[in-house]
């Protein structure tokens, strides 16, 4: 009987860590280059950059959290007319008949996180939803729901006439998947 010689390969272990080797070893040349050969790769990356986006080079990406000059902040129109304005994620279990304080975000009281929302326990499944100061030409009077977990679904309208006079506040109705108001569920709020 002959036994066969089978050539001996890498495993694909061997290969992978030999790669890695190499580009390691690649990314320390690259950082010993000298002043001058970095000006050199650094004007092969404006060349290519610019072929790929007029107007762009390594030396304006310092403005790239900006637009046409304009920082990002400047186009979220923070409390205006389609913004979002205010969104609570909340768990139901345990929720009283007066209004108590639940973490969430509104553009009302910018940086308040503690006590700008507000949630009240009207009936089984049934919840007022407040983001204290929403008022005025810009109040916040859409919303989209969704449940969190579980089975069902989550509506909402605005309540008429609301327990805090001139405020829009929310009711959010929560169901199970046969339609009935329940209890103990986590629901969304985003408003705008």
């Amino acid at each position: 009987m002959r036994n066969v010689v089978r050539p001996l390969l890498p495993s694909p272990a061997l290969a992978i860590a030999s790669l890695a080797l190499f580009l390691a070893i690649g990314g320390a040349g690259y950082a010993a280059l000298k002043s001058k050969d970095k000006q050199k790769v650094r004007a092969i990356a404006d060349q290519e950059i610019t072929k790929q986006a007029r107007g762009l080079t390594v030396a304006t990406a310092g403005d790239a959290e900006r637009l046409a000059g304009t920082p990002a902040a400047g186009f979220q129109k923070f409390c205006s007319g389609g913004a979002i304005k205010a969104t609570v994620v909340v768990n139901t279990t345990g929720a009283g008949n007066t209004f108590a304080d639940v973490p969430g975000f509104n553009c009302f009281q910018p940086g308040n996180l503690t006590s700008s929302v507000q949630l009240e326990k009207l009936d089984t499944g049934q919840y007022f939803v407040r983001f204290v100061g929403n008022t005025g030409p810009n109040a916040s009077g859409s919303a989209v729901t969704s449940m969190v977990g579980g089975d069902g679904y989550v509506t909402y309208e605005l309540a008429d006439p609301s327990p805090i006079p001139g405020e829009n506040v929310f009711i959010a109705i929560v169901h199970n998947a046969a339609g009935t108001p329940v209890d103990n569920r986590t629901f969304s709020l985003l408003a705008f």
